[in-house]
């Protein structure tokens, strides 16, 4: 996976996913600025969201990430950083204490109620849970009386290639009329990939043969089968085992792949007349 790391960063972030909307309390949640120490494998989310938070320290209403996001399967030296929770409120005096609850808090997501600084402490996968609700609170440090309302906010577990497509039905038989034409329909067989559908190209599925060349063809995408010779005589081979492939990454190198097999029948057509056995 650490090889695999560095551009599926850069896929996480540059398609700018992190929404911003007004809230009336004044908690924004924010990513650490570079110069109070991230952790390690944080950087580039700081790099990216800079400018950002910079843009959001200018305003004087308060802000709201209403999505974080956390890279699956991450297993890193030390916990991952999600984000930071922040109040106008607080003038870094160190009198306000920050408090998450929900969903993972306390068990997968840690808060620094100092510095609000919010870090995924256990491997994540998107596959057993895709994302978690959490509330985010501002209240007093000797009183904790709160001093924003809850702000709730949802951190999404981001996908990674992890899962290998499966062809959960095969293997496959089919049955084809001997005799038939080239591109006759054969069948048709399905695999299925546990990664996201909507992100990247984890899911993006190409279908090939491996073995039953030159006898049958298969469409990449579709995964429909099709004679690839005409005219293939029962008499002369009655039964042919294809071995079909799906790749992910939309079958480019590195993709994970899976494979099934078909076996294919030809059936009698009449195509052959009637003999008369020669008499002694």
């Amino acid at each position: 996976m650490p090889e695999r790391l560095v551009p599926m960063l850069l896929d996480l972030w540059t398609p700018l996913m992190i929404l911003w909307i007004t809230l009336p309390p004044c908690i924004y949640a924010a990513p650490l600025d570079q110069s109070q120490g991230a952790v390690s494998g944080s950087r580039l989310e700081l790099n990216r969201l800079s400018e950002e938070q910079r843009i959001l320290n200018r305003s004087k209403r308060g802000w709201v990430w209403n999505q974080m996001f956390v890279l699956e399967e991450f297993s890193g030296p030390e916990p991952i950083l999600v984000g930071r929770l922040h109040t106008d409120l607080d003038p870094g005096s160190k009198k306000i204490k920050y408090i998450l609850s929900g969903d993972g808090a306390g068990t997968i997501f840690q808060i620094n109620d100092i510095t609000g600084d919010i870090h995924a402490i256990k491997r994540l996968d998107r596959e057993e849970k895709a994302e978690y609700t959490l509330t985010a609170q501002a209240v007093d440090w000797e009183t904790n009386k709160p001093l924003e309302p809850p702000s709730e906010f949802i951190i999404k577990v981001q996908d990674i290639n992890d899962n290998a497509p499966e062809f959960l039905n095969g293997p496959y038989h089919a049955t084809v009329p001997e005799m038939s034409i080239l591109g006759t329909s054969v069948t048709n067989v399905t695999a299925t990939d546990a990664d996201d559908p909507v992100y990247g190209n984890s899911a993006k599925l190409v279908y090939s043969i491996l073995e039953g060349q030159p006898y049958f063809s298969i469409e990449p995408e579709t995964a429909i089968i099709k004679t690839a010779l005409p005219n293939m005589d029962r008499e002369a081979k009655e039964e042919y085992v294809v071995v079909i492939q799906a790749k992910d990454m939309g079958g480019h190198s590195g993709g994970l792949s899976g494979t099934t097999t078909l076996t294919v029948t030809l059936t009698d057509v009449n195509d052959n007349p009637p003999k008369f056995a020669q008499s002694k």
